[in-house]
């Protein structure tokens, strides 16, 4: 019985485990978690030198001379600092990469989590006017595959009992 509590408890700590956030606790420990993606997009200057996390889904991937840049739609995160798509979203933010990030890994429709510091801003059109970016220099990132998310931002669990058949195109 004894070891049967033991797996119990070891199971329990394995799904508590999953829950937590995707990225570091040596960079979590670095990120203010009380500046909100709204505040920055009003007032980036202020902000400048601060560790944020954002999260969103990557729109462009423009590769530079040693650098790569993404622009990425802001979106709300959960307890695991995933982005959920809640077809809200309080702007959009500029991060830097000082080295190259392949395209066709890093590309759009996909959601990115990023811990980093504001560098700043950069101004740049968007449709027929200019917006003005905030620019965050990565210290660590998670990129999330679509198998790690689904449309309404749950993960897919199914849980039952019998045979079961699947089609996968």
């Amino acid at each position: 019985m004894n070891s049967f509590k033991m797996l119990i408890m070891a199971a329990a700590l394995l799904m508590v485990s999953g829950c937590g956030p995707v990225l570091s606790e040596n960079v979590m420990k670095t990120v203010d978690r009380g500046i909100e993606f709204k505040s920055v997009v009003a007032d980036p200057a202020s902000f400048e030198g601060k560790t944020v996390v954002f999260g969103g889904t990557i729109i462009k991937v423009e590769n530079l001379e040693g650098a790569t840049v993404m622009e990425v739609v802001q979106e709300g995160m959960n307890s695991q600092l995933k982005p959920v798509d809640k077809n809200e979203s309080e702007g959009r933010f500029l991060v830097k990469f000082g080295r190259f990030m392949d395209p066709a890994i890093f590309s759009a429709g996909k959601k990115i989590t990023v811990a980093g510091v504001v560098t700043g801003t950069e101004t740049r059109p968007l449709g027929k006017a200019n917006y003005r970016y905030p620019v965050i220099e990565p210290k660590e990132h998670y990129l999330w595959e679509p198998s790690d998310y689904d449309r309404d931002g749950w993960p897919r669990i199914g849980i039952g009992i019998g045979l079961g058949y699947t089609h996968i195109d």
